[in-house]
């Protein structure tokens, strides 16, 4: 169990490194990959972009490292040290349970066109998307132990990673006042994986205790080989529990294909609203494995005479993933998270380089959805500069953002963050809260820009 949880702190920290989806760029002047949250948004500049010249992650979470670290002694030490009041730690995680998303966006190639009245886009992509949910007996049971409570439902913990390479052609045209465009996106799967504890409990009444263990896991891609069990003859196994994942090899590992569509319209001079869609689509995994580990392990005082051999609950209960393959799929479809966009702008009268927007974001996940509310402010005082800044209301609280684009002769620069942290670590991670998306990058216009 402790190892489960170390796992999971140490995705934590590591995961909110990073950060995607750059809402502040939405209605962002000059920013010149828009066209990647709306197809529709695109000017009649050519640009280049080159190696990881564009870099944007998104991470998401309820709980945040002041959460799992707490200071002691001119130190700090976890949640699970005794120096730290159960009451304090228990009162501060959700009672549904942690949920952790992130995703990281590296940009390797982008460019766009005009020729005639279509702009077109190309852009090759490596994407990362990984999630981990925790149930809240999971820290319970770490810190309260079996002397204070007698059942701990486990049941609900997952984790899940999915990395591609994503090619996209797009175009963008006008029809009437109508602008719409659509973006498609060849995917190659590099690997998939998923992990899910369907019921996991341990009961302690009396004064021994039982513990049941029902979970799934499945892999594919190029990650990992599964192998046979050691002391099973004949039975093939995957190990999560403790991450002796057989044999390591990278290959081609799945094709999909997704789609972007996206649309713009002013109703006024003044007025404008747009919508996307994003990442409509799915990706076929080949050679698709699929593990399940079933089984009840007890301890009996008045029976066991050696519990030191018996498998304790909190200390090994990782070992109790014992994973042995129920079936090997040779294709398996997996959607991607879908995202839809619905924007408002109204530009001011008195001065058009000024406007205030509306922005409503859903993104759909496995297991629960997002939803974002933002408003921005947006002022583009300068022929070359444009900045916002804008507040957002979401599933994990509030948010305060912002983003400029420096598009000077020769080169344009734009920077921005979804949710600002007031308080970070020396290695810029948001210390009381976990909410963050990021995105620095560069281009290269190889004509005048025109507003869009």
């Amino acid at each position: 169990m402790r190892k489960i949880i170390s796992i999971c702190a140490v995705a934590l920290v590591s995961l909110g490194l990073y950060a995607q989806d750059f809402q502040s760029g939405y209605f962002l002047e000059g920013f010149q990959l828009a066209y990647r949250l709306n197809p529709a948004f695109t000017d009649s500049t050519d640009f280049r972009s080159g190696l990881l010249s564009v870099a944007n992650a998104t991470w998401r979470s309820n709980i945040g490292l002041s959460d799992i670290f707490y200071p002691y002694q001119d130190k700090l030490v976890t949640a699970l040290h005794k120096s730290v009041p159960t009451e304090t730690v228990m009162n501060k995680f959700p009672k549904k349970g942690a949920n952790i998303n992130a995703s990281i966006e590296m940009g390797i190639f982008a460019t766009g066109f005009k020729r005639g009245d279509v702009y077109h886009t190309v852009d090759v992509t490596l994407k990362y998307n990984g999630k981990v949910r925790l149930p809240y007996d999971y820290v319970s049971l770490l810190k309260e132990g079996l002397a204070e409570r007698d059942f701990f439902d486990l049941s609900g913990v997952e984790a899940g990673v999915n990395n591609y390479l994503e090619l996209s052609y797009g175009q963008t045209r006008q029809w009437g006042r109508l602008k719409y465009g659509v973006r498609v996106k060849p995917l190659i799967g590099l690997g998939f994986g998923r992990f899910y504890g369907e019921d996991l409990t341990v009961d302690a009444n009396g004064r021994g205790w039982t513990q049941e263990v029902h979970a799934d896991i499945e892999i594919a891609g190029g990650f990992v080989k599964y192998g046979y069990a050691p002391y099973k003859e004949g039975v093939r196994k995957i190990d999560i529990g403790s991450f002796r994942l057989k044999r390591y090899r990278m290959k081609f590992g799945g094709l999909g294909l997704a789609l972007d569509l996206g649309a713009q319209y002013p109703v006024t001079d003044n007025f404008i609203v747009s919508a996307s869609i994003l990442d409509l689509g799915g990706m076929k995994w080949f050679d698709k494995v699929y593990g399940r580990s079933d089984a009840i392990y007890s301890y009996d005082p008045d029976k066991d005479e050696d519990p030191d051999e018996t498998l304790q609950p909190v200390k090994e209960i990782a070992d109790a993933f014992d994973f042995a393959v129920q079936e090997k799929h040779k294709n398996s479809f997996e959607m991607l998270p879908v995202s839809f966009n619905l924007g408002a702008q109204y530009k001011m009268p008195f001065n058009k380089n000024i406007s205030a927007a509306l922005l409503y974001t859903h993104k759909s996940y496995d297991w629960y959805g997002y939803n974002e509310v933002r408003l921005f402010g947006c002022w583009t005082p300068l022929k070359w500069l444009s900045v916002d800044l804008s507040g957002a209301r979401h599933n994990f609280g509030w948010s305060l953002g912002g983003a400029f684009d420096v598009h000077a002769p020769g080169f344009n620069i734009f920077w921005g963050i979804d949710s600002y942290a007031f308080k970070v670590t020396p290695q810029m991670i948001p210390i009381n809260q976990s909410n963050i998306s990021m995105t620095l990058g560069v281009t290269f216009p190889l004509y005048r820009r025109v507003n869009r």
